[in-house]
């Protein structure tokens, strides 16, 4: 195979600001959260931040995850839609410069961006104004670089257009059909709310894979715990992953189930930190590595992530991530 993942979701600029409390209470936001902007709501958040220091990076959750794959020396591929316009420019020229294999198409809206608002407590409330991420539709999906990947990942924020979701579903029937694994992420609860019926279909007839933090994995059962949300999952798919933020992650293959300690560390920001678990979990799953070494792969690089601003790791990652990718328990 020539990749080992293959990513389709929105390729966002991530714009991210710290600020105090009283921010989010003063535009009304819910902490911790993503929820859709139009570029009207986008402008006077990004006026109301004049001033304010802010880190502009290419993101978006898949993105994320896809480039940490290949931080890690994963081979990875990424399909979205940006703007004709100097960030998708950007955008594209960051995919190649990591090694990530581009089937990025720019469209004729704004490149799509992410205002992330990042309170004292580390915690991230996040705006999103898609953009040309709407754009994206079923001819877009790279159908010969999807049969020769390994895995397909995809994210449940696909779900928010129309477009995208028939592109997402051209991706998953064709992913079926050629018998390779797919890998789905339920992004956030806000988003499992708002489609999780589709999500439970996407579950049982195509994904061998789920991530979900127990929010999302609590609201996609319509369960009160953790125990009950892991077993409803189980009976879906073949592996679910449930992350617990500083408590580890609970992480079920069929009859054999294992919890993965936390890394205790000072979190600075925690953009990111489910995209770094999953890319490390889905870099473990390359290598061939054990399910307990996958979630201590995942948890050791979110670990890291959370200890700086922004969603991704810079300089040499596999040096830093060298102790977890040494560790013989495989």
């Amino acid at each position: 195979m020539m990749y080992d993942v293959i990513g389709i979701e929105n390729p966002l600029i991530d714009l991210m600001a710290q600020v105090p409390e009283q921010f989010l209470r003063q535009w009304k936001l819910e902490k911790n959260r993503m929820m859709l902007i139009d570029q009207a709501r986008h402008g006077e958040l990004l006026q109301a931040l004049d001033g304010v220091p802010i880190h502009a990076e290419p993101g978006g959750s898949c993105a994320n995850t896809i480039l940490g794959v290949a931080q890690l020396g994963g081979r990875t591929a990424y399909c979205g839609k940006v703007g004709g316009d100097e960030y998708g420019r950007v955008y594209m020229d960051k995919l190649k410069q990591a090694g990530v294999a581009s089937f990025v198409r720019a469209g004729d809206k704004l490149t799509g961006s992410t205002v992330i608002l990042v309170t004292p407590d580390a915690q991230r409330t996040m705006n999103t104004f898609l953009g040309a991420c709407q754009e994206l539709s079923a001819s877009d999906i790279p159908l010969d670089a999807l049969k020769q990947s390994r895995r397909l990942y995809i994210t449940g924020y696909l779900w928010d257009t129309d477009g995208q979701k028939e592109a997402a579903l051209l991706a998953l029937r064709t992913a079926k059909a050629e018998g390779i694994s797919v890998a789905m992420s339920l992004s956030d609860p806000f988003c499992v709310n708002r489609h999780r019926g589709d999500f439970e279909n996407i579950l049982k007839t195509y994904a061998d894979l789920v991530f979900a933090n127990r929010e999302e994995a609590l609201a996609q059962t319509g369960t009160d715990s953790t125990h009950e949300a892991l077993r409803v999952l189980r009976g879906w798919c073949q592996r679910v992953v449930i992350t617990l933020g500083g408590s580890g992650a609970i992480i079920a293959d069929g009859d054999q189930t294992c919890f993965v300690d936390p890394n205790s560390v000072p979190a600075v920001d925690t953009t990111g930190a489910g995209d770094a678990f999953a890319a490390g979990f889905l870099y473990g799953l390359a290598t061939d590595a054990g399910l307990y070494q996958c979630g201590r792969l995942g948890n050791y690089f979110a670990s890291r992530v959370i200890q700086q601003m922004g969603p991704r790791l810079s300089g040499d990652v596999r040096a830093l991530l060298a102790p977890m990718l040494s560790d013989p328990r495989k």
